[in-house]
């Protein structure tokens, strides 16, 4: 049995011994199949340049959630001769989550959240546009955000009849930035918690960004928390609604990992915005990430996870072991986290993998994904 203090899933937060019983869940159910879910998204905030490693131009990171669906469901991507590399040259965390799926035998399904690039294969489009610009105040229309918190809800009731378990993973270029978004329209002072993929956060030009947009969105923090929905709608994103409502519904059946770093707490966040704390207490809800987030200096998610109340752990691999220097670099800062990485590692350890098994998977995929060996 997996306990939240062991050495590869560590505990960052574990109000009310909430994560502990997440991981009690957890040992029992990952002996029957699971379910892997990846939403992904885009918005026009991923234009801005420096502002995310999803891609190293606007127009690559435009393609970046169709190119990390299609690597992770098929292996290799179709819109592109390529997986997703940073600025850097960094590879996706697609490549380690795509390996912990084969582990796993973990079936997947893809949720079209609202994409410039819709994926080759088959995936549920839930929405119909990608977010503008967060500094316009109108990122979403609220009827969308609205329509797609109930599709959350619709597909979060059908996983949950069906899987033991469900990891819901993302891909949003410049998800984190929309992240510091909601949070800070809700109410919590996240300028300094939110990370990045980058090795520096930007904090200030995400900052000045949330605080145009909001002060466009002409509604103030009361306003936010009456409708929190109106937050997702004026500073988020596609992705944002639609997994908020797919975990709630889900984790009332069965223990869901939140598979991502401070954009999962933001869903958590805006989870718990949505429905209070006295219902979200009765769900199996935690998030896990990797170590590479809650080690970020420049920043600090433990503390974001303190003010969301939300039960956090992370994934505690170690690829300076790994025969890539696409993978060797995730021990310096790059990257860190995406496609549900941290979550799926530790589901893999869970069901009884060893630190050493999981990175001979993942270097195993490095060699078909990126070399195509």
């Amino acid at each position: 049995m997996v306990e939240a203090t062991s050495t590869f899933i560590r505990s960052v937060n574990d109000p009310r011994n909430r994560l502990t019983r997440v991981l009690e869940h957890l040992n029992i159910a990952v002996k029957k199949p699971g379910r892997m879910a990846l939403a992904i998204g885009s918005t026009e905030t991923s234009d801005i340049d420096g502002i995310s490693a999803a891609g190293h131009t606007a127009e690559a990171r435009r393609l970046t959630p169709a190119l990390d669906a299609e690597a992770l469901v098929l292996g290799l991507p179709l819109t592109h001769s390529s997986i997703p590399l940073s600025p850097e040259g960094i590879v996706s965390p697609v490549v380690a989550s795509r390996a912990m799926v084969n582990l796993l035998d973990c079936k997947i399904e893809v949720f079209d959240c609202g994409t410039f690039v819709t994926p080759k294969l088959e995936a549920l489009r839930v929405g119909n546009a990608a977010a503008r610009r967060l500094d316009t105040g109108e990122a979403l229309e609220l009827k969308l955000a609205e329509r797609l918190f109930e599709q959350g809800r619709e597909q979060g009731q059908a996983l949950g009849r069906t899987a033991s378990y469900i990891v819901i993973g993302e891909c949003v270029p410049a998800g984190t930035t929309t992240a510091m978004g909601i949070l800070t329209a809700l109410g919590y002072d996240a300028s300094k918690l939110v990370s990045s993929s980058m090795l520096t956060a930007m904090h200030d030009v995400r900052h000045q960004l949330v605080q145009t947009g909001i002060k466009k969105s002409g509604l103030s923090t009361d306003d936010f928390k009456q409708s929190p929905l109106k937050a997702v709608a004026a500073v988020g994103d596609p992705m944002q609604p639609f997994v908020a409502g797919m975990a709630l519904e889900a984790a009332k059946r069965v223990p869901v990992v939140l598979g991502g770093g401070t954009q999962m707490l933001a869903v958590y966040g805006l989870a718990r915005a949505l429905v209070g704390d006295a219902e979200l207490l009765e769900r199996a809800l935690a998030v896990i990430t990797t170590k590479w987030v809650v080690q970020d200096k420049h920043s600090n998610p433990t503390q974001l996870s303190v003010l969301v109340d939300a039960p956090f752990a992370a994934s505690f691999p170690n690829f300076t072991g790994s025969r890539h220097r696409g993978l060797q670099a995730y021990e310096e800062g790059n990257v860190k986290e995406g496609v549900a990485a941290g979550g799926m590692m530790a589901i893999a350890h869970i069901a009884g993998f060893s630190s050493e098994r999981i990175q001979e998977a993942i270097d195993f995929h490095y060699d078909r994904m990126v070399h195509g060996m």
